[in-house]
């Protein structure tokens, strides 16, 4: 049976609940057995009858336990435990995460974390996590740098998403491109930049995009002609937003203060100035004349880790990027 320490974050009966059902998920309890009776857990993790028997009822509501007169509690249905980790919240990432749990069956339960690129963390909540789930999402905290704490899991049950430009084989993964993908994507759109005289990327240092997308846009700019700059401050300044130059920008905040700068110098986007931003979101349709962004489908990314979870199929394959052309272009 089972071993619980009670803490102080949230109520015993929750704590109560979840240990059962971790027990369930790795089996101890398979489909179809009795669990222990309400005077057995009682005694064994000392908590009042009525502690136990409003866990049950919480277990008995999510469809992973049922009783009968004759049988007691029993499993029901064996539950599917599932670790999701993020690295930022954004919209984009929003829209990804409701494509991936819309459509789960009720049994399957989904613990979401955001690593937020803190190394410590990430290896933490990993090596925390291994044999409590059956099956583990997760955004890696580099494009370019395998994390070793991944060897820790069962790799035939870990789904690689977004970052992925190392060797991954071994992993099922639905990743996103940063490098020739961002220069295809450019290309795809080169009448449009031709308009203008320059083109400079705005890419803070402190910004965690792939830095090795960086010579690909210079080749974009050099092959076809164009002056190129590369702006890697904190800020963007006044003095950094000029007429007939067009923006690559990395950062939505940093797009909201352009925005700001456009329009206190009176530029209007699309015709006094251009800017391309990357991973589209429902704001970008809106604001001004709508904002041209370099994005994967987020929704398709989180609707493949759905099927992945659900089928235990391996899958390993890129999402297409492309260019979504606004009036900002």
């Amino acid at each position: 049976m089972f071993e619980i320490e009670f803490s102080q974050q949230t109520t015993k009966v929750k704590q109560l609940a979840n240990a059962i059902q971790d027990a369930i998920t790795i089996g101890e309890y398979p489909e179809g057995s009795s669990l222990p009776s309400i005077n057995d857990l009682s005694k064994k993790c000392r908590v009042a009858r009525d502690t136990v028997f409003k866990a049950f009822q919480m277990l008995k509501e999510s469809g992973v336990i049922e009783s009968t007169p004759t049988k007691g509690y029993y499993v029901a249905t064996a539950t599917t435990q599932i670790l999701v980790m993020l690295d930022i919240f954004s919209p984009y990432k929003n829209d990804m995460y409701h494509a991936l749990t819309n459509n789960l069956p009720a049994n399957y339960k989904v613990d979401l974390y955001f690593h937020h690129y803190n190394k410590k963390f990430f290896e933490s909540i990993i090596k925390e996590s291994v044999g409590k789930y059956n099956l583990y999402v997760i955004m890696n905290i580099s494009n370019d740098v395998y994390s070793e704490v991944l060897d820790e899991l069962d790799s035939n049950r870990v789904l690689l998403l977004d970052f992925g430009k190392f060797q991954k084989d071994k992993y099922a993964y639905v990743c996103q491109g940063f490098d020739k993908t961002l220069y295809d994507c450019l290309m795809s759109g080169a009448d449009l930049f031709r308009k203008y005289k320059k083109v400079t990327m705005v890419f803070p240092e402190n910004s965690e995009h792939p830095r090795s997308c960086i010579p690909y846009f210079e080749k974009f700019c050099d092959d076809n002609g164009l002056e190129h700059a590369l702006i890697t401050r904190e800020n963007i300044l006044e003095s950094d937003v000029n007429v007939h130059e067009a923006y690559l920008i990395v950062k939505h905040s940093d797009l909201i203060e352009f925005t700001k700068i456009c329009r206190s110098k009176g530029m209007r986007m699309g015709t006094d100035i251009g800017v391309v931003t990357f991973n589209d979101a429902p704001m970008l349709e809106v604001i001004e004349d709508g904002i041209t962004s370099i994005s994967a489908d987020f929704k398709k990314m989180g609707s493949l880790a759905s099927e992945f979870i659900q089928t235990k199929q391996k899958i390993q394959t890129y999402i297409p990027t492309k260019l979504i052309v606004r009036g900002s272009l």
